[in-house]
């Protein structure tokens, strides 16, 4: 004898709550309290009307901050990319602008607000780990895009610096580069990899690791450009660590006489639109942007069918692209 199929009806008069709150809350509607619509949820679960869900029935909120704060052409093609990969699986999605004023007051995403329900939250760029646990209250799935996960111990995809950095040196040293140096933000979690691959690789091939050749950007960034093409020894070569800073570079070596790339070799990271244009073209990383995003998606969407995995980092390899923004010294 078949069992009888449980009904929206069945849950309700368990609960003593009306037959609407049950529907809204099965989907995910506005109009029920979190906690309402959890011990919904768990009921119907228990009274086995529900069904494990379709990659459609997922409703995603997508929180983003600019992740970098010089690279704006990648910014736009990370947040096309997280569409386009949402779209690709079926998954409902709303997209929200958080500032850090916001975080920082702990103020809920608007969607939230206003009622709406989602199964997860990916977020693209870095977030305050403060903010990250009070939505954990309200939404406890999350995947970090290009963003430190590390102090909230959340899945995330990023990229291999590290290993960009390495094949960058390991290019420039091919092409007779022994005294390489770094522009970028050393204080940052990117900045540090790349500055690690860099060296790495320079004492894999026993060349000196020059401390003086690596500036940070972060302020007075001319003033240290100029000391370091002052010295008696400057760096040959030099790798950015976002392709705006390359070009930004490229341009103050132009004002100061100095030849990109027949005095110094400039390389980039990012393969952004800027560095197929500017003079000279410039040598550089490709992300894999698309890619990634879709690894992001897809890594949430594991999240949301096995809660108790455990985390995972997952970093995405980058490509070299030759242009003619350097120089071969043999």
């Amino acid at each position: 004898m078949k069992p009888e199929k449980i009904k929206m009806s069945d849950i309700a008069k368990a609960l003593h709550v009306s037959t609407i709150s049950v529907s809204r809350a099965l989907a995910g509607q506005g109009g029920v309290s979190d906690e309402l619509r959890n011990t919904i949820l768990l009921k119907a679960s228990e009274m086995g009307y529900l069904k494990p869900k379709d990659l459609t029935d997922y409703n995603i909120l997508v929180l983003h901050q600019k992740p970098f704060i010089q690279d704006n052409s990648n910014y736009s093609h990370m947040l096309q990319g997280i569409e386009k990969a949402l779209q690709k699986v079926g998954c409902k999605y709303d997209i929200e602008f958080t500032d850090k004023e916001c975080q920082d007051k702990l103020v809920l995403p608007n969607k939230i607000e206003w009622g709406s329900h989602y199964d997860g939250i990916l977020y693209i760029g870095n977030f305050e780990s403060s903010y990250v646990d009070f939505l954990s209250q309200k939404i406890k799935n999350h995947v970090y895009y290009t963003g430190d996960s590390f102090s909230n111990n959340s899945d995330s995809v990023w990229y291999n610096f590290s290993h960009g950095a390495y094949q960058q040196c390991e290019y420039l040293i091919r092409n007779g580069h022994e005294r390489i140096g770094y522009a970028g933000n050393t204080k940052s979690y990117a900045g540090k990899e790349k500055l690690l691959g860099i060296i790495s690789n320079l004492q894999q091939h026993n060349l000196p690791v020059e401390n003086e050749l690596f500036i940070g950007t972060d302020e007075n960034f001319e003033e240290k450009v100029d000391k370091l093409i002052r010295r008696d020894e400057r760096p040959t070569a030099i790798i950015c660590q976002w392709d705006f800073t390359a070009i930004k570079l490229i341009h103050y070596l132009h004002e100061k006489g100095i030849q990109v790339p027949n005095d110094i070799s400039v390389v980039g990271s990012g393969n952004t639109e800027m560095a197929s244009v500017c003079i000279p073209t410039l040598t550089t990383l490709e992300l894999h942007i698309d890619y990634a995003c879709e690894t992001a998606v897809n890594l949430l969407l594991k999240r949301l069918q096995k809660p108790e995995k455990p985390s995972e980092h997952i970093q995405i390899d980058s490509t070299l692209v030759e242009r003619d923004s350097v120089k071969a010294l043999r």
